[in-house]
């Protein structure tokens, strides 16, 4: 997966807080499969109050696919 520089994901989701436990809203837990060890370093979204939803790297991959590779010709001399 093409994470960013920060280890983020490109593009950003918002998560709503209420379906969500605790441990997940304060980034000790997954946000998909609860697992809270080892903790998830993969930031794959947000709440409403800018705090980071973070997710294991199995999860993460699940939740944004990677993409197709580009494909780019040779240089011609």
């Amino acid at each position: 997966m093409n994470w960013g520089p920060t280890g983020t994901v490109n593009s950003m989701v918002t998560f709503d807080p209420e379906s969500l436990t605790l441990a997940q809203c304060f980034g000790d837990a997954c946000v998909v499969c609860h697992k809270k060890w080892p903790r998830p370093r993969v930031r794959v979204g947000r709440l409403p109050d800018e705090s980071a939803v973070m997710a294991c790297h199995d999860c993460a991959e699940a939740l944004f696919p990677a993409q197709l590779a580009t494909v780019l010709a040779f240089p011609t001399r």
